[in-house]
């Protein structure tokens, strides 16, 4: 079903259309008829082939490309985390919920990550999963059609025609480049990197792409079945229990999360606009969606997906590096003894 709702919103040209059709039939079925369960090997394939696709694009002045991009991705890093934390007060006071569990669906990481470190700190996990696929879901359905409504495809990029199962790029230089993503993700994955399954290949292929060793495009297919992956993961975190079980707290954190993403967004523009840069190259990479949602966005919309990757890769590490020091030195409240002392 995921595939056909992607296969029938190609054929009507929409952008990221495999990504948003499996994401809107999937989180259909797991609302009005059952959950849906998803092998996780699948979302992180699906996570693998993006790592792989941003990486072969990459060229040997990719640094030289970066100037002022060097200095704005770590600001706006920094000042979606702190709006973040701004609005963790409205959420726990108003929706319900507990501080924990505020703070951590609001913070704009990784889903899996901020998932586990909010399960180590007692929040409701489920809740936390849920807030965060809002979050990507809703940025992947909208941004695409702001881009086009408001700033126009990417500089001088064409808008994307409708996708189409096309066969260019099955070559054998293709076949190692997505044996050699495989393995850099699962050695990112053991060393520890966070988002390792797109971080990895992009990172080793990257490399790779740049000093020449290697010259390979990711088929329009490989790239479709990866949107189906990725819709199939998100769409499968709504569910009918959870979206009963949390009216009240996803009324007060929708709006937040809308207002955080058109903030960052908004004054990603705004300072394009100031530097004379790309703007929907700073609106996406200045955005609050999901490093590979957000790559694949960028190559839909005809923006710099290099470029937007840098932007999501600072935001996404500031966010899983200092998330759980953030909240212990500013959200956790001290635990008081019982001979009237604090034990932080």
């Amino acid at each position: 079903m995921a595939a056909l709702a992607g296969y029938g919103a190609s054929l009507l040209g929409i952008p990221l259309a495999w990504l948003l059709g499996a994401l809107i039939a999937t989180a259909t079925i797991g609302i009005a008829v059952r959950p849906v369960s998803v092998p996780p090997p699948l979302y992180k394939l699906g996570q693998v082939m993006v790592g792989v696709a941003v990486g072969l694009t990459v060229s040997a002045d990719i640094v030289s490309e970066l100037g002022p991009h060097a200095l704005l991705a770590p600001v706006a890093a920094v000042l979606s985390i702190a709006v973040g934390r701004a609005l963790c007060p409205v959420l726990w006071r108003f929706g319900a919920v507990d501080r924990a569990t505020a703070y951590f669906s609001l913070v704009p990481a990784g889903i899996a990550e901020m998932a586990e470190q909010a399960g180590k700190r007692g929040a409701d996990v489920g809740a936390v999963a849920t807030f965060h696929a809002f979050r990507v879901g809703l940025l992947v359905l909208l941004l695409p059609l702001l881009v086009f409504v408001a700033v126009g495809p990417g500089d001088g990029v064409a808008a994307p025609e409708p996708e189409t199962w096309r066969a260019a790029g099955w070559t054998p230089s293709f076949g190692v480049a997505l044996a050699i993503g495989g393995l850099a993700a699962l050695g990112a994955r053991r060393i520890g990197v966070p988002s390792a399954y797109v971080l990895g290949p992009m990172a080793v292929l990257a490399v790779m792409s740049g000093a020449g060793l290697i010259d390979a495009q990711e088929p329009d297919s490989v790239l479709a079945v990866a949107q189906v992956m990725l819709g199939l993961g998100i769409g499968a975190r709504f569910t009918r229990a959870t979206m009963g079980r949390l009216p009240r707290a996803l009324a007060v954190g929708v709006p937040l999360m809308i207002g955080h993403a058109g903030l960052m967004v908004g004054l990603g523009v705004v300072v394009a606009l100031g530097f004379g840069l790309d703007p929907v190259v700073l609106a996406l990479g200045a955005s609050t969606g999901g490093i590979a949602e957000m790559v694949l966005t960028a190559k839909a919309v005809g923006a710099d997906a290099a470029l937007v990757t840098f932007y999501q890769v600072v935001r996404g590490l500031a966010g899983n590096l200092t998330a759980g020091l953030i909240f212990e030195r500013t959200v956790a409240q001290p635990v008081v003894s019982g001979d009237g002392g604090r034990d932080d």
